[in-house]
């Protein structure tokens, strides 16, 4: 692109680490779920599930192989026609448990994206409606409702775009049911809607995010007299969603009505309440990466709720009037509308500290929360859960509502003792409305988040794995690495710049990380979970390590594109199933590519460095793109320009990148990406290995200084 200018931002530059072209990749599970202690036939649909197919899961269980290539069709549209089938005869174990259980499987061209599938504990059913060759909106009315069985049941259904599903169940009077659907917390994308209908159609009962289910819907029902009922399943905005299965369950059985507290501290036996009964939660051999198990009622067939998991003392509402020493974690709940919680704090004058809410995004609790901080005074030291969104460079999705509360700040000289209050935005209470507030000094620490749930390393070529560090209060360089690369791997870049960006807010306090994985030339190894660790140096010499978690899987949610997306629409991810770096070696691809540093011009306002690219074709016939992107990982205020494929040799051409004061002296990972469209609508992302640049600080002596690498 001669003479245009090309911002640098994350959006342009992030290289997902999955291939666009031959991976294995799996849309579509039939059935969603059986019945425990049954064998049944899996059939997987989606692209590249070649011969040879082996299933990785978590369920005890064996999978054989029955058919590669399957060409009968699954329901859902535009699916069908995306590649190829494979079915297995999956036969549990006798202690197979009632849940939710990752399904994934490795080809000899990779590893594959995850689905979930359930087990449950009733007989299973399909919607007539989402069988092969069946006729799309046959069941969206009372005239043409499908019929349900006896319950308990649980029927595995889809939504075909904007539309309904209703069933006609038949009961007696005084007769009780609990109805629910689950979506959601199965790895749908659909945001279900539960109605039950009278034969008048009255709506009798009605579900949109059910307590302790997140989005997902129950209701229980005493029906008032004999005769026919219909159950109608919508997605509550009507969307067309990609992953648009649920499960409808309905039977007469014990869930969890509350969970309070909503945690409890590693290490210890803690109780916890589910309504009808009080259970032990057991968080002795929690290791330090774990922040959630889950529990439930026991023998009961509902899936179980989670329960967070800290590290500081705990205490239980009500605590009481007396000064509560920090660090702590205090558990309550706003058990009423308008109600304001207040807390006396003992904090070390001059230090910094953090109070941080977890109530919503534990998925167990409706709460809102605005967290407000005063002196003895009354004056306002913080205040956090209502103040505009913050301008994050590494976050395009966020929300107000994509995350619980989170206040740093600097307690002035001479206080020792503050108020806190918790309140809910918009002043509404009730037994759904618990919380856990979190107060400690701010310790030098860091969490790293892996923005991948897996990767394919393609043979004799490179992928990007980007990584978002979470900083908490330490604010030096930190090196990511893989602590146990297997012979064959090279792992490269990873470094993340010291301190924060120049136009940082106080709530953004992200950094970012790229690992660059290479497969050696005539090596292998097979898939296997990588551990990721970010390591640093405290100032007292002395080393943190901290072990990337990853996301476990990533579904998308239509809608979910624009900053200002509300949480329901962001990106459905399973961090709870502990997952690491699932990585695998495949083929390699149609290229390699090479970036070189040519040379640097020292201007007054910055550096003008020229770089090359290079790619190294294995068919001579392959068009070539006439530019790549490139990206100096975690710089601010960096512009590409003068980007020019070779006249003479399209495999090669040169581009600059441009520094400013406002770009932190620093060293930096830079790595180019080029795309390559393989014909028929396949594409490859192909990555260079890294090279290291340093940025010196502007100063006037710098001016027209020309060096070499």
């Amino acid at each position: 692109m001669t003479g245009r200018l090309l911002l640098l931002t994350v959006s342009a530059s992030i290289v997902s680490a999955l291939s666009l072209s031959a991976q294995p990749v799996i849309t579509e599970l039939q059935p969603r779920g059986a019945q425990k202690g049954k064998p049944f036939t899996l059939t997987l649909a989606g692209r590249n599930l070649g011969e040879g197919a082996k299933i990785r899961s978590t369920m005890p269980a064996s999978f054989t192989l029955l058919t590669p290539d399957q060409p009968a069709p699954i329901p859902g549209g535009p699916m069908q026609g995306e590649g190829r089938y494979a079915t297995f005869l999956v036969e549990p174990t006798a202690d197979l448990a009632a849940g939710v259980y990752p399904i994934r499987v490795v080809t000899s061209e990779g590893i594959s994206n995850v689905q979930l599938f359930t087990v449950g504990a009733f007989p299973e059913f399909t919607e007539d409606e989402s069988r092969p060759g069946a006729l799309p909106n046959t069941n969206d009315s009372m005239e043409d409702a499908q019929g349900l069985p006896p319950p308990p049941f649980t029927l595995n259904g889809a939504l075909r775009g904007p539309e309904r599903d209703m069933f006609r169940l038949s009961a007696r009077a005084g007769e009780k049911r609990v109805i629910e659907v689950e979506a959601r917390r199965c790895g749908s994308a659909i945001d279900p809607l539960l109605e039950i209908l009278d034969a008048n159609a009255r709506v009798i009962a009605r579900s949109e995010d059910a307590p302790l289910l997140g989005l997902d819907a129950r209701v229980e029902v005493a029906f008032p007299r004999d005769g026919d009922y219909y159950v109608v399943v919508r997605d509550a905005r009507f969307s067309t969603q990609t992953a648009n299965f649920y499960r409808l369950k309905v039977g007469s059985y014990a869930y969890p009505r509350e969970v309070f507290p909503l945690g409890g501290r590693r290490g210890e036996l803690v109780e916890t309440s589910l309504g009808s009964e009080t259970v032990t939660v057991d968080l002795r051999n929690a290791s330090s990466n774990v922040h959630q198990v889950f529990v439930n009622v026991p023998g009961s067939p509902a899936l179980p709720v989670p329960f967070a998991v800290g590290d500081d003392p705990e205490l239980n509402a009500p605590v009481g009037d007396g000064v509560i020493d920090s660090p702590v974690t205090i558990n309550a709940r706003l058990a009423k509308a308008d109600q304001v919680d207040r807390y006396t704090l003992r904090v070390p004058t001059g230090r910094a500290m953090t109070f941080r809410i977890q109530a919503r995004e534990l998925g167990t609790s409706k709460l809102m929360a605005v967290i407000t901080v005063r002196d003895e005074k009354g004056n306002v030291l913080g205040r956090s859960g209502d103040e505009p969104l913050a301008e994050d460079l590494y976050n395009v999705n966020q929300s107000r509502t994509a995350g619980d509360p989170i206040l740093r700040l600097q307690t002035p000289a001479g206080v020792n003792q503050v108020t806190v209050t918790v309140e809910d935005l918009a002043l509404r209470g009730g037994p759904g409305y618990a919380y856990r507030l979190n107060v400690q000094p701010v310790a030098q620490d860091f969490r790293v988040i892996l923005n991948s749930a897996f990767v394919n390393v393609p043979a004799e070529g490179s992928v990007a794995v980007p990584l978002t560090v979470l900083r908490q209060g330490f604010e030096d360089e930190i090196q990511l690495r893989v602590a146990n690369a297997p012979k064959g791997l090279r792992v490269e870049g990873g470094y993340v710049v010291a301190g924060l960006p120049v136009k940082e807010t106080p709530q953004n306090r992200n950094s970012r990380g790229v690992l660059v994985l290479t497969a050696e030339p005539g090596e292998t190894f097979e898939s296997l979970d990588l551990t990721v660790e970010g390591v640093a140096r405290l100032p007292d010499g002395s080393m943190i390590v901290r072990k990337a978690e990853g996301p476990g899987m990533i579904v998308n949610v239509a809608g979910a594109s624009e900053q200002g997306a509300v949480d329901r629409q962001r990106s459905l991810t399973a961090p709870w199933m502990g997952l690491e770096l699932v990585t695998a070696r495949t083929k390699p691809r149609a290229a390699t590519l090479e970036v070189t540093m040519l040379d640097r011009t020292r201007m007054a306002e910055g550096d003008q460095i020229k770089f090359r690219w290079k790619w190294t074709l294995r068919d001579a016939t392959q068009a070539l793109p006439k530019t790549v992107s490139a990206e100096m990982v975690g710089s601010a205020d960096v512009r590409v320009i003068d980007m020019q494929a070779d006249a003479k040799d399209s495999s090669t051409g040169t581009f600059m990148m441009t520094t400013t004061r406002l770009t932190r002296p620093s060293k930096y990972d830079i790595y180019i990406t080029g795309r390559l469209n393989l014909g028929g609508g396949e594409q490859e992302d192909i990555v260079s290995r890294p090279i290291t640049v340093k940025v010196d600080e502007v100063g006037a002596g710098n001016a027209q200084t020309r060096s070499r690498p």
